[in-house]
């Protein structure tokens, strides 16, 4: 499978110009991509049938359905170095969060979904049910070295709120990571039914450049960006899925 890992930078205003840089190839999604497996028709069908009281995201807690991959252990120290303490923010089974593990001191992760967050403590992980864009964390979690926001933006009821949280559990000199498949299409999961999110997003456009530039001023305007890639955002279903996600590492 081939990705755009470049873009076209002289579409980008100077400043996000300045601060693209492409990741090399990651052994671990060149891994991901020769393993993937499609679904059989069981859990297949299992999972249409749960679809039909819980979310997406809840049947495939349930089933195991849809492992995802974005960051291999090369590609998260490539944008956010070794050392400190990791929060990964609805970091789902801890597909991508597990190739982080070396290189944290500690990682603590967030989850709405129960059946997520038995996974991600199955794994090894410290997690906590909670819905950082409505609550905290319990007073002993932050602050945090890095906190990661994977794909959630655009899937969550409330981006902005949920931002500005992210950016609250920060220490001094910590950094954000983020991704954001592009061009957006924000939606969220409720029960077994599709809704929008109750804030807007940005990330809009008919290009991917016109989208991260939206992206990064409608939405991240106050942040100091410091490094944007490009990687392809996989999951396996019937057969492999890529989206075009966006990376940004920026300061809170």
């Amino acid at each position: 499978m081939t990705h755009p890992r470049d873009c076209h930078r002289d579409r980008l205003p100077p400043a996000l110009r300045r601060c693209f840089r492409p990741l090399p190839p990651d052994p671990a999604i060149e891994a991901f991509v020769a393993h993937a497996r499609p679904h059989g028709a069981l859990r297949a069908a299992l999972h249409g049938q749960l679809r039909r009281v819980v979310s997406d995201f809840d049947a495939d807690g349930l089933l195991g359905t849809h492992p995802m991959a974005l960051l291999g252990e090369a590609s998260w120290e490539a944008l956010l170095g070794r050392g400190g303490r990791l929060l990964d923010v609805g970091a789902g089974s801890g597909d991508v969060t597990a190739h982080a593990r070396a290189l944290f001191d500690e990682i603590v992760t967030t989850e709405t979904s129960r059946a997520m967050g038995r996974r991600l403590r199955r794994r090894g992980f410290r997690c906590h049910r909670v819905d950082l864009s409505r609550d905290t964390l319990p007073a002993e979690g932050a602050p945090f070295d890095a906190v990661a926001l994977l794909n959630v933006l655009d899937r969550c009821d409330r981006p902005r709120s949920l931002l500005r949280a992210a950016r609250a559990a920060l220490g001094p000199g910590g950094r954000l990571l983020l991704s954001v498949p592009l061009p957006a299409r924000p939606h969220v999961d409720r029960g077994g039914a599709t809704v929008d999110p109750d804030e807007p997003m940005a990330g809009y456009g008919e290009t991917w450049e016109e989208a991260l530039v939206d992206l990064c001023e409608g939405l991240l305007g106050e942040l100091e960006i410091e490094r944007i890639a490009r990687a392809p955002y996989l999951s396996v279903g019937a057969r492999l899925h890529a989206l075009d996600a966006a990376l940004v590492v920026a300061r809170g």
